[in-house]
């Protein structure tokens, strides 16, 4: 064999050592992003802070997808070893009252930078969601506390982007993504961000944004809009192309820049624009199955809340039937996915992560989160969204049953749309989730009724010891779905277990029996009497 040939061979031999070591390494760093966010589901229900997690994670991303890869893989490391030794992290702990509260979360603020983000030298972008956050947490303790509202440090990480010039700057720069960022998550969700600070500013005064500052904020987003998809999201460095057409998520937030939450303009001269492609592309984004990797799965379900959020508030009313229609279904089938793979009953809450060992604060918040967009925690936003009862209930009429058994209900537990079936006194007039006697499940349920299942989230949240997941916090979510009025004495009963049921019915004569499917809209009415 010729020495030429030799060498080849040798440096293709070299080559392919490269390509394995190289892949090997990848496996490897793959693997230890599966172990960070099971550390995450852990550590979230031992009661760790963890509020700057995901926006770490996000720093390793910007620096991955801007070619800064040791100093990616470094913080991938560090983020790693602390999430799986608990060096370093805080656990919160009990407190005797909300000013003691107040003051535990003040102090997690870098006094440095004034961002409740704790490295120093990572990208501005990064610093921006998870301060909004805390400030929220921060302005709400305080309301509990009887205290001003105070930060401990100026927000001084903002002195890096306080002129139009270095505003647009980080713009450009957290839009523009490198292949990495094609398959990672961007730091452009960060950015987005940016709008709750300046609400915080206008309502607090924490920073003082000058006023041709945040239109030139607003303009930014205004002019990026994909006029093809009605979307926004990063866009491909090379060709200024927006990846994908658009991020279901980040549009999600950014079209509260331009409508409230019945779809009218707020920025006067920016009203909001493609609204009929709006609705064809985030219907397309809600049809994607959910993915394997576990990374990928929870931004899935993030994007699935966001899109319907999107949807059935800031740009219904521009819906036409059938987009209503193809909105429904995707939406009854996200709700039954959810309660399939995220609900454990035997806790009565939600995880965020599928087939989790327990519930956590985060899956609660987005749980709670889609029972609102859905319309099930308000009977008025409910009739806006799906009609009111006396356009969705089909009234069966007046049934004389001697005895209440299955074969009695039969009309309304064969009904293969119905998820659960609530027996009243008398008809409920306004608030359907207030006065029932009783819940009967004709089948095992996988969705919960509202009821049942809002009396069992209650339970849960006074009984968990945790408080403040990646963002989801215990007193914010009972807040939440407190506002809802429900009966705690509904019994509960499961298929052909009729037995009380017939009791009431023989104790009072008569019962209004309404049944429920799965986005919990009343459909079917039968009045019961004795003979």
């Amino acid at each position: 064999m010729s020495r030429g040939r030799k060498l080849i061979i040798a440096l293709g031999l070299v080559g392919v050592a490269a390509v394995l070591a190289a892949s090997a390494f990848v496996a490897f760093e793959a693997n230890r992003v599966k172990q960070i966010f099971a550390a995450n589901a852990a550590l979230k229900e031992e009661g760790y802070y963890l509020s700057p997690f995901e926006f770490e994670l996000l720093s390793v991303s910007y620096y991955l997808d801007h070619g800064q890869y040791l100093k990616g893989i470094s913080r991938l490391n560090q983020i790693h070893a602390q999430m799986t030794t608990r060096e370093g992290l805080v656990r919160i702990p009990e407190f005797s009252d909300a000013q003691e509260e107040l003051a535990f979360f003040k102090g997690l603020q870098n006094p440095d930078t004034g961002a409740f983000y704790p490295n120093d030298d990572d990208p501005v972008v990064t610093n921006i969601g998870v301060t909004a956050n805390m400030i929220n947490l921060i302005e709400a303790l305080s309301a509990e506390a009887g205290e001003p509202f105070a930060l401990e440090y100026p927000l001084a990480f903002l002195d890096r982007i306080d002129t139009e010039e270095e505003l647009t700057a980080m713009l450009d720069d957290a839009s523009r993504v490198g292949w990495i960022g094609t398959v990672i998550k961007p730091a452009f969700v960060s950015a987005v961000e940016l709008q709750d600070l300046i609400e915080q500013d206008e309502r607090l005064g924490i920073y003082g944004f000058p006023e041709d500052w945040k239109q030139s904020y607003y303009r930014w987003f205004y002019d990026d809009q994909n006029p093809e998809t009605g979307l926004w999201g990063p866009r491909v460095r090379k060709t200024g192309e927006m990846l994908e057409g658009g991020d279901i998520g980040d549009s999600g937030k950014i079209i509260k820049m331009f409508v409230d939450a019945n779809g009218d303009n707020i920025r006067p001269g920016m009203p909001l624009r493609y609204s009929d492609r709006i609705f064809a592309s985030v219907i397309a984004g809600l049809s994607k199955p959910m993915p394997e990797a576990p990374d990928r799965q929870h931004r899935w379900i993030i994007d699935q809340d966001r899109g319907f959020r999107f949807l059935t508030k800031y740009v219904w009313k521009n819906a036409t039937p059938a987009e209503r229609e193809a909105v429904q279904g995707l939406l009854e089938h996200f709700i039954t996915t959810r309660f399939a793979l995220f609900y454990l009953p035997d806790e009565g809450a939600f995880s965020l992560y599928p087939n989790a060992a327990h519930a956590d604060l985060d899956g609660t918040s987005e749980a709670a989160g889609m029972l609102d967009y859905a319309g099930e925690l308000s009977a008025e936003r409910q009739a806006a969204l799906w009609g009111s009862p006396e356009e969705t209930i089909r009234p069966l009429g007046v049934l004389a049953a001697e005895t209440l058994d299955e074969n009695a209900i039969s009309k309304l537990s064969k009904a293969d749309d119905l998820i659960s079936i609530r027996f009243y006194a008398e008809a409920p007039t306004e608030d359907f989730t207030a006065t029932p006697l009783a819940i009967y499940y004709p089948r095992a349920p996988v969705v919960r009724d509202t009821v049942d299942l809002l009396v069992r989230l209650r339970l849960w949240l006074e009984a968990t010891t945790q408080t403040m997941g990646n963002w989801g916090r215990r007193d914010a979510i009972m807040a939440r779905i407190s506002a809802t009025p429900v009966t705690p004495d509904a019994v509960v009963l499961e298929a052909e277990d009729t037995a009380f049921l017939d009791a009431l019915l023989q104790e009072r004569g008569k019962l209004v029996a309404i049944g429920f499917d799965t986005l919990q809209v009343p459909r079917y009415r039968i009045d019961f009497e004795t003979p």
